[in-house]
C-alpha cells in the first residue's frame, strides 16, 4: 500500500506547482499596428506636426531633417541656430531611412523608393516613385533582437509600427 501512496502523493503535489493558464497565456510582446494598403502609398508635404517616433537627422543647407520613424520627415530651418524653425513635414508611411543629394530627398515608403524635390521647401513635390525595391518580408518582424509578438496578418493592411502590448497566447517567437 506504501508503494502505491507515495507516487500518487507526489503526483499531486507536483501538480500544484504548475503556473496557471492565465500566466501561459498573457506574455508581453509586441502587436502591429496596421496602416490601410492605399493609404500607406499616399505621401504629402503639409506644414509642420508634433514628432512620433523622432529618427535619423541630418544637415543639408540651411535645413535640419528629421525622420520620423514610420510617419515621414521634418524639415527644420537652421539659417539662426539659436532659434531653429519648424518649416515643413512630408509624410511618408512607413519610412525607415531618408537622406539628401542635390536637392533630391530620397525615402523608403515601404516597399518603394520615393523622391522629393526639396529645392524650394514652400513647394516639396513628389519627383519620382520605384516600386517594390525593398522585399515585403521586413514587415513580418518586429525589429528587435527576441521575444514574443503577433503575427502580421497582411490582410489588415502594412505594419506601420510595433507596439508594446500583453499579447493573448502569441503564436509568434524571434
Amino acid at each position: 500500500m506504501r508503494k502505491i501512496l507515495l507516487p500518487i502523493l507526489l503526483l499531486l503535489i507536483m501538480a500544484g506547482c504548475t503556473k496557471s493558464s492565465e500566466d501561459q497565456t498573457n506574455i508581453e510582446g509586441y502587436k502591429p499596428i496596421y496602416i490601410d494598403k492605399v493609404a500607406a502609398f499616399d505621401v504629402s508635404a503639409s506644414g509642420p506636426v508634433a514628432f512620433e517616433s523622432p529618427g535619423k537627422m541630418f544637415l543639408w543647407q540651411n535645413f535640419i531633417y528629421v525622420t520620423d520613424i514610420g510617419y515621414g520627415v521634418h524639415i527644420i530651418d537652421n539659417s539662426d541656430p539659436s532659434k531653429p524653425n519648424k518649416l515643413a513635414f512630408i509624410s511618408i508611411p512607413g519610412v525607415k531611412d531618408a537622406a539628401v543629394k542635390n536637392g533630391t530627398l530620397l525615402a523608403d515608403n515601404f516597399t518603394d523608393l520615393v523622391a522629393f524635390d526639396i529645392t524650394d521647401v514652400s513647394n516639396i513635390t513628389l519627383s519620382k516613385r520605384l516600386k517594390g525595391l525593398y522585399p515585403f518580408d521586413g514587415q513580418f518582424y518586429p525589429e528587435f533582437g527576441t521575444g514574443y509578438f503577433e503575427c502580421a496578418d497582411t490582410t489588415n493592411g502594412y505594419v506601420l509600427k510595433w507596439e508594446k502590448a500583453i499579447l493573448n497566447n502569441p503564436k509568434c517567437f524571434r
